[in-house]
């Protein structure tokens, strides 16, 4: 458990490198780029600029979910293991929130 801690705050582990790419992933995504291409042939320059548009929102709305998802995941497990080293047995979760 030290070694984790001292390799995070050293920054040996850093939380923004992403999985390696496998052949699935680069598969996915040449037929993406193939599949905007075709949209590319299809559309006006005009459509075609604001096809680029949504693309970017779309890029942007699921960095934003990544980014929450990850931080959210990241303070349940901080909580986790705050209740188990504090020995912690009152509820974190207010159930009556859930009704």
């Amino acid at each position: 458990m030290k070694k984790i801690l001292h390799d995070l705050y050293h920054g040996r582990i850093p939380g923004w490198d992403s999985v390696a790419s496998t052949t699935k992933n680069e598969e996915t995504r040449q037929k993406m780029l193939s599949e905007r291409r075709y949209f590319a042939s299809l559309l006006s320059p005009k459509d075609f600029e604001r096809f680029k548009a949504l693309e970017a929102l779309h890029s942007e709305c699921h960095a934003r979910r990544y980014r929450n998802t990850y931080t959210n995941a990241f303070k349940l497990g901080v909580m986790l293991m705050c209740a188990v080293f504090m020995n912690d047995d009152e509820e974190i979760h207010d159930k009556e929130a859930d009704r």
